[in-house]
Formats: structure tokens, C-alpha cells, sequence
């Protein structure tokens, strides 16, 4: 098995390194997760010990894309996003990610000092986003999505429309030694019911054939409540950190998270039992 590893502005990450996790700094009151809704007041320190208890990344989102939430406006988006990137940016050393799907936040996030787009679309929904990120060449996520972010039910689904935004990617001048792939795991569409979920997870590893850096966002997602019998996703703590120890063990090398220090000893040990197969 061939190694998969790069270097994601000064952080190395893949088969030969420590698992890293990426914090969500989520702004987004339509959230399924209230619990992880950071406030202004809280958004400082919650940047803070994000950092402290080890994330390498904050992954700064403004919008839900939860099934049956009202979509916000872009002008909504930006408003709540970019206010919260410029005090962030003056209090981490972590990696700043952008939860967007749109160009013009894109360009005003990374003008101001962001490292990096997390477009879970993979430039379905808006096209000229990939010209910003290759103007400022800079790393970009993206993930598995047809028509609508996540839409993909399995792994061979995902495989080929990952296929699609990566070549869309090189063909527009990005460095595709800086993308990074994520299968878009959580019911994103209404279709997506956990069986899709866990066969994914179960699966991971077929990604592989991608030779792209794998994220996967497990945490407290509904599938998760479904299978089990838990609704509230503040209650899903035990059920999030499970998954991901699989979905590490099966060759995930960024881990998306709302609970950074609950996993770091977790993961550590599953990519410890994966290196030793």
C-alpha cells in the first residue's frame, strides 16, 4: 500500500504523521447541534482551547446545511463569518479553514489571512470559486457531492464525483498535492439514511485509490442518534468518538470535530493499531 502524505502549508499530514484535527468554529444558529453554536462573547476562547487542547485547524462555518433548514443569504453569510475570521486571526497559531460554498466569501476570507476553503459542494454550487482558490493558491477540502452537498450514498458514488473535483481542480492550475478529500458522511439529504452512513465509514478505505489526503466529519451527526436511539446530539459524544476510531482505522488522516480534546487520545491509538496491521 502506497503512502499518502503532503504538506499543508507548514503542517505534514498523512500516512507517516499524527492524525490532526481540525476544531469547528460554528456560527450558524440554524445548526442541527445547538450546543456547538459559538456566540461572540465565546468565540475567542473557544478558539483558544480548541488550540490548547490540540487542534491544528479551526474550520469557521456560517451556514447550515442541515435537511429542511431555510438557506441564509451570501450577505448573511459574510456577515457572520468574516467578523469572526479577523478576531481569530489574531489570537491562533492553528490552520484557519473556511466553511463556504461561495467565491466572494472565499476571496474576502483569504484576502484577509485564511489558509484554506472547506467547499462542501466541490464547486457544484458555485463555479467561480475555483479561480480564487487557484489565485491564491491555496488548500481546499472537497467534498463528495453531486448536485447538492453530500448527496452521495455510496462509496462508489462518492469516488467518482471526488474524481470530477479533482480533475476540475488541476484543470484550473490548483495544486492537487494541496487537496484534500472528504466523503461527505452525515444525512446531508433526506435519502441518506444510516445504513449509507456506516457502509461509507466501513469503507473508507477504498478512497485510497484517490491519493488524496482523507477527512471525514463524524461528529454528533444524526446518523449517529439514529442507530443509537439518541435524538439529542449534545448526548452524542460516546457514539461520535467510536465512529471516527473506525473511520481512522480505516485511513482517515484529518478529523473534523466539535470535541477536540475528548478525541485526541482515541485517535491516536487507532492510527497506532492501523500502522500496525
Amino acid at each position: 500500500m502506497n503512502s499518502i502524505n503532503t504538506q499543508i502549508l507548514n503542517l505534514n499530514i498523512g500516512d507517516s504523521y499524527p492524525i490532526r484535527t481540525m476544531g469547528i468554529i460554528n456560527l450558524s444558529k440554524e445548526s442541527f447541534y445547538k450546543g456547538s453554536v459559538v456566540t461572540q462573547d465565546k468565540l475567542i476562547n473557544t478558539a483558544k482551547l480548541m488550540e490548547d487542547e490540540g487542534a491544528e485547524f479551526l474550520d469557521i462555518g456560517a451556514r447550515s446545511t442541515a435537511p429542511g433548514v431555510e438557506a441564509i443569504s451570501i450577505k448573511e453569510e459574510e456577515d457572520r463569518l468574516i467578523p469572526a475570521l479577523r478576531k481569530i486571526l489574531d489570537i491562533t497559531n492553528c490552520l484557519i479553514s473556511i466553511d463556504t460554498q461561495y467565491a466572494s466569501i472565499a476571496e474576502k476570507a483569504l484576502s484577509l489571512g485564511a489558509h484554506l476553503i472547506n467547499d462542501i459542494s466541490g464547486f457544484r454550487t458555485d463555479s467561480k470559486i475555483v479561480k480564487v482558490i487557484s489565485d491564491y493558491n491555496c488548500p481546499v477540502i472537497l467534498m463528495a457531492t453531486k448536485k447538492v452537498p453530500g448527496d452521495c450514498h455510496t462509496i462508489h458514488e462518492i469516488i467518482n464525483e471526488l474524481k470530477k473535483s479533482i480533475d476540475i481542480a488541476k484543470n484550473n492550475g490548483i495544486d492537487e498535492n494541496k487537496i484534500i478529500i472528504d466523503p461527505g458522511i452525515g444525512r446531508w439529504v433526506n435519502t441518506k439514511t444510516y445504513e449509507f452512513n456506516l457502509q461509507i465509514i466501513k469503507s473508507l478505505e477504498a478512497l485510497r485509490t484517490l491519493k488524496k489526503i482523507i477527512l471525514v466529519g463524524i461528529s454528533r451527526k444524526s446518523f449517529i442518534g439514529d442507530v443509537l436511539n439518541i435524538p439529542d446530539p449534545s448526548n452524542r459524544l460516546n457514539g461520535s468518538l467510536a465512529a471516527t476510531v473506525i473511520a481512522v482505522y480505516n485511513g482517515a488522516h484529518i478529523i473534523r470535530t466539535h470535541d477536540v480534546k475528548a478525541q485526541i487520545e482515541m485517535v491516536k491509538m487507532a492510527k497506532s493499531l492501523r500502522m500496525g496491521k
